[in-house]
């Protein structure tokens, strides 16, 4: 059975902006999938002032390593108007840490926490096709392939197909029954 790496989930903090700023404004750690859009270092401190990135509408919580390190973010938000779905992201900061684990132990953290702490049934992700990394985290986090949407987000340019990914209360509680079975074993 994989391992990967501990994380730990807490809410961002004053001290996090300058990391969150270079994260989203510094082009070699957006990395080729992200929006085109950089919002404004501005536009940050003003949201955490106003409500720390943690509303009803959506939260973002900082993904630290075992040492306390920050390495990236998790954010959950509405999917839809008429429902109770959230949809999930994520975002290891430093190009240099992507590929060891950090992208599925921070979904993973993230899936647990929502389904613990809100009464939710339904979970999702989507992401660009060629976006092999995210496709591999979200398998691995438990969520199933269910379709493409044409022309879902605008990067470099252009309008980019998405592939949604989705997650049921019932599909997670049977990964976390069949997780403690193999651990029991």
């Amino acid at each position: 059975m994989k391992t990967w790496p501990r994380v730990q989930l807490r809410h961002v903090q004053a001290t996090d902006l300058p990391l969150m700023i270079r994260a989203i404004t510094d082009p070699a750690w957006r990395g080729e999938f992200s929006v085109s859009r950089i919002t404004s270092p501005e536009t940050l401190r003003k949201r955490f002032a106003d409500h720390g990135f943690a509303t009803e509408e959506s939260e973002r919580l900082m993904v630290c390593n075992e040492a306390g390190e920050v390495v990236g973010d998790v954010v959950h938000f509405v999917a839809h108007r008429y429902s109770d779905a959230r949809e999930i992201g994520w975002s290891i900061y430093d190009p240099a840490l992507r590929g060891q684990g950090y992208g599925t132990a921070a979904a993973r953290a993230l899936v647990d926490y929502l389904f613990q702490a809100f009464p939710i049934h339904r979970l999702s992700c989507s992401m660009a096709p060629d976006n092999r990394a995210s496709v591999r985290v979200a398998h691995n986090a438990g969520f199933q392939y269910e379709g493409r949407l044409r022309g879902l987000v605008f990067v470099r340019g252009q309008y980019l197909d998405g592939e949604v990914y989705g997650l049921t209360r019932p599909d997670w509680q049977a990964g976390m029954a069949a997780t403690a079975h193999a651990t029991a074993d």
